[in-house]
């Protein structure tokens, strides 16, 4: 039978899903949504490309004939809406940095043990550069403790600020967060206790770049003004985090309120 250009897009998007979930699992990726998803993802384009163009001649589809339109314009809507996200993701990445910040909001990002994930350390780090030129800047160290973590996430991230010479006295440490939106809301509480806070004005946000549109929107929910001041993240995962955080976008827009 031969195959329409779309079955053959098809397989092939599914072959790369595929593939790129063996790859970046072998990089020690881990194995989490973000690395099992392009698999999910891609044996479910795979087997609508070796599958779809016989379905317009089984029982099934002659006894629903419109089954087939419906399931096409689904995948067309649901590929508009994938590339409209995925171009605010990249579009609502860095802000221009105010020569006044007061504020600096580190978003948590998983340890090992107790310690610095990369991912972490890079967010930190960053974190360090800028308190040091704005020595009267506070940060709050946003994180709680999850599955193979022995302390809190900001317990972690305000002994590593501490041990590259930030005063503690500069530290707020919001340990009870499990997700984005609870970063900030309780961050938010710690906030309001700090002498002459206000929401209005600028506060800096440091995550990984694919996720700085989503944790601006979140911060925005909770009556803050965020500027985002992202991490880079390696080319080899790179593909999974951005595909993982289209759904992860969803979510926030629909549920996290």
């Amino acid at each position: 039978m031969k195959r329409s250009w779309g079955s053959w897009l098809s397989i092939l998007a599914g072959i790369i899903g595929i593939l790129d979930t063996i790859v970046v699992t072998g990089l020690k990726g881990g194995v989490n949504l973000g690395t099992i998803l392009p698999a999910g993802v891609g044996s479910l384009f795979l087997l609508w490309g070796l599958w779809g163009d016989k379905s317009r001649n089984t029982l099934f589809s002659q006894r629903f004939p419109g089954l087939r339109k419906l399931i096409r314009w689904g995948i067309v809507l649901l590929l508009g809406s994938f590339f409209i996200i995925e171009g605010l993701i990249l579009w609502n990445t860095e802000d221009r940095i105010p020569e006044q910040g007061k504020v600096l909001i580190i978003l948590g990002a998983g340890l090992n043990g107790e310690q610095l994930s990369w991912t972490l350390r890079e967010r930190v780090d960053k974190g360090v550069g800028i308190l040091a030129e704005n020595p009267q800047m506070k940060v709050v160290v946003s994180g709680g403790q999850g599955p193979g973590e022995w302390i809190p996430e900001a317990e972690a991230m305000a002994q590593y600020l501490i041990g590259q010479g930030i005063a503690p006295e500069r530290i707020l440490k919001e340990d009870r967060s499990t997700s984005t939106m609870e970063n900030f809301r309780f961050s938010r509480v710690l906030l309001d206790q700090l002498e002459g806070f206000d929401p209005a004005e600028p506060v800096l946000v440091i995550t990984s770049d694919f996720h700085m549109f989503r944790s601006k929107i979140l911060a925005e929910r909770n009556g803050l003004n965020p500027v985002g001041v992202p991490c880079s993240t390696p080319w080899y995962i790179r593909p999974n985090a951005y595909l993982r955080e289209y759904f992860a976008v969803v979510k926030s827009i629909l549920i996290d309120r």
